[in-house]
Order: C-alpha cells, then sequence, then structure tokens
C-alpha cells in the first residue's frame, strides 16, 4: 500500500470513530380513528292539550290549545277553528245533519285539532259565545240572557270579533309562531274566513270546510227540499212535510230582510236583527274572497244536505277568477256536513255501519297538504 492510501484509511478509520450511533425509531403506535362530536338527542316534548281562555268585553271564552310533539322551546304554526252556526262548543259535537241522524255523537273539531297536531301544527279551539252555561250549549237550553239582548250579543259580527280576539290570545303562546298563522272555519265559520283574513293580513292562509256561498235564505230553501226529501224516502211523511214546511217559510222571511220588508218577527226562534247581521257578512264574503292575496282552500262533501254540493260549484266559479292568489276548491265523495264519510252511495239504503266515527281521510289530507303548501312557500 502506498504512503497517501495508507494515510487515506487511517483519516476514514478516525472519522469513523467519531460518528454517533444511530438507534433506529421503534415503529409508530397507529392513530387512533378520528372522533366525531355526537350531539346529545334534543328534549322533546309530547302531544298536548292545554286550557286557554281570552276576555272579549263582558265575555270570557274558554278554549284548548292543542300542541304537536315537539322539541323543547321549539315554536309551531298555529290553526285557529271558526264554528258553524248555532251554539257549538269548542270540540264541535254533531249528532248528524239535516235529515240525517247519525246515531252517535262526533266531535268535530276536536278530531280536526287531534289530526292537524300530529301533523306538527298547533290548533286552538274556544267554545262559541253562544254556548255557555246560561244555556247548557244546547239551542233549546234554558238561557239567562233577554232576549232583547241576543241580537247584539249573538251577531254575526260579534263572532267575527271573537275569532280574531282568540287569534290574538293564542300568538301570545311560547310554543306558537306568530308569523305562520292560518284560520279554518266551518259552515258558517268557513263563510266568515275571507272576513278574517281581510281583518288580518299577517294571516297566510284560510281554509273553509263546507261554507255556504250564498245567504241563508238560499240555502234554507235548499234545506226545505232536502228535509223533504230525506224523511220521505224514510217513510215520515208527516215529518217531511212539517220540517220542509219551517225551514221554506224562514228561507221566505231570511228573503224579506234582504229586500227590507221583513217586519222583525223572530225567524227559526231567533231575532231578525241577528239574521240580518249574518246575511251583511255573507252578501260582502265572495267580493272580499277574490280580493285576497292569500290562497283559500274550499271543501265541501257530495253527501253534505246542510249546504248542498252546488254551493261549492258557485265557489269554485267564483274564485277561477281571482286576479291575485291560487285558491283550491274541490267537493269530496262520500263527505257530509259533519265532514265525516258515508260509505254507500245510494241514500235510500244507508246502514249505521256505512256512517263513518272518524273524519274522511281525504279531507284530512287536502287540508294538511294545502297548509303544508303555505309552509313551503312562505305564503
Amino acid at each position: 500500500m502506498s504512503l497517501v492510501a495508507t494515510r487515506l484509511a487511517v483519516v476514514l478509520l478516525a472519522l469513523a470513530g467519531c460518528a454517533p450511533i444511530v438507534v433506529p425509531a421503534p415503529p409508530a403506535a397507529p392513530l387512533p380513528p378520528p372522533r366525531h362530536e355526537v350531539a346529545p338527542p334534543r328534549a322533546r316534548l309530547a302531544q298536548e292539550d292545554v286550557p286557554l281562555g281570552f276576555d272579549r268585553g263582558l265575555w270570557h271564552l274558554q278554549g284548548t290549545l292543542t300542541l304537536p310533539a315537539r322539541d323543547v322551546g321549539a315554536r309551531v304554526p298555529v290553526v285557529v277553528v271558526v264554528h258553524g252556526s248555532g251554539p257549538m262548543s269548542r270540540d264541535g259535537v254533531m249528532r248528524g245533519q239535516i235529515g240525517l241522524g247519525f246515531g252517535f255523537e262526533l266531535p268535530v273539531y276536536q278530531r280536526l285539532a287531534a289530526a292537524l297536531a300530529s301533523h306538527g301544527f298547533a290548533v286552538y279551539r274556544y267554545d262559541k259565545r253562544t254556548c255557555g252555561s246560561f244555556n247548557d250549549c244546547a239551542d233549546n237550553g234554558p238561557s239567562s240572557i233577554p232576549y232583547s239582548m241576543l241580537a247584539e250579543a249573538f251577531s254575526t259580527s260579534e263572532y267575527v270579533g271573537d275569532a280574531v280576539a282568540a287569534l290574538d290570545a293564542v300568538m301570545k303562546s311560547p310554543a306558537v309562531d306568530p308569523a305562520r298563522t292560518f284560520f279554518v272555519g266551518h259552515s258558517e265559520g268557513g263563510q266568515l274566513v275571507p272576513v278574517l283574513l281581510t281583518e288580518r293580513p299577517g294571516v297566510r292562509a284560510g281554509v273553509m270546510l263546507a261554507p255556504p256561498f250564498h245567504t241563508m235564505s238560499v240555502v234554507l230553501e235548499q234545506q226545505s227540499e232536502r228535509v223533504r226529501w230525506s224523511f220521505t224516502i224514510a217513510g215520515q211523511v208527516e215529518r217531511a212535510e212539517a220540517d220542509g214546511k219551517q225551514l221554506h217559510d224562514a228561507a221566505h222571511a231570511l228573503a224579506q230582510i234582504e229586500r227590507g220588508t221583513h217586519l222583525g218577527d223572530p225567524i227559526l226562534g231567533q231575532p231578525a236583527a241577528m239574521w240580518a247581521s249574518w246575511i251583511e257578512l255573507a252578501q260582502a264574503a265572495p267580493a272580499l274572497a277574490r280580493a285576497l292575496d292569500r290562497p283559500l282552500l274550499v271543501l265541501g262533501g257530495s253527501y253534505d244536505y246542510n249546504v248542498a254540493p252546488s254551493e261549492i260549484e258557485a265557489w269554485a266559479r267564483w274564485l277561477d277568477a281571482s286576479p291575485r292568489a291560487a285558491h283550491r276548491v274541490r267537493i269530496l265523495d262520500c263527505v257530509t256536513h259533519a265532514l265525516n264519510c258515508i260509505s254507500r252511495p245510494d241514500a235510500r239504503q244507508i246502514t249505521p255501519d256505512d256512517i263513518g266515527h272518524e273524519l274522511a281521510p281525504a279531507l284530512l289530507d287536502e287540508v294538511t297538504r294545502f297548509l303544508d303548501a303555505q309552509l313551503a312557500t312562505g305564503g
């Protein structure tokens, strides 16, 4: 080996002796899988009925607010139910319709509230001012109200004011969203829905169930014919004539009120001025409905003896020309004035088993789809 090579080897050995010893690192432990934070389930409240009353002048009206199952702190849309004619309670109990008894009681408004609540809506229903301890909530019950006060206290304009006050009361509930409100009226209450939407422009839409289009002078004449027919086919000819004549005479008297020639005698036991109030609002309702900028759902039934399908057809023709809102009008097969269904098409062959004990599913489907559509569009 040359001298140069020997010296280079010595240098390399010296450098090697000074180099640090490298200890290989242990293999890395596997990383734990990423953790996904799971939010705790939100507390839920069950569907419930809550007592809720309100004052209007000298009257205190009791009611029930049905709240749907919901998250704690959630605010839900609300429907205010507007009664049909007569001394209706918050439950809206009906035992039949003109010329046809069911053989059982159907709490129409209570069933409607339960169905809508199961669909996520709060529903407020209250005892009509014509239903109270003063008359046992009956047409012929004892009354502590002087006859002279009936026309003023029970005028249809007062029912409108009560419905508006009911809406104001329910909007104060912390469970209710005051920006998502609706009126659902039945029979006389249905006819008042255009008036109520005009009074309260913040209400999103209205549902009219079995609403007359014409005044009661026309409707009572239709009922007179229906009563004659229904009791005649039931073999009760004398009752057919008596009840039919009573309704015909009442229709004639109401027509006199419209012409301004009525002398003021009671009509079907009620003051003429009370009927005049209903006539005035009924005459205004179609024009108000056509002028609305919010939609209406109008539903009637083919088996309705109180408000004939021709009345719903009149609403359809009238609202078809509405320039500002897309309304929906339907006549539902088999549905009665009490909103249940009679399954047998031939009325002369009806048996108790043919009469539904629940509200017609087709009607509930129409109502819920309409309300859902208004929430989806922000209508």
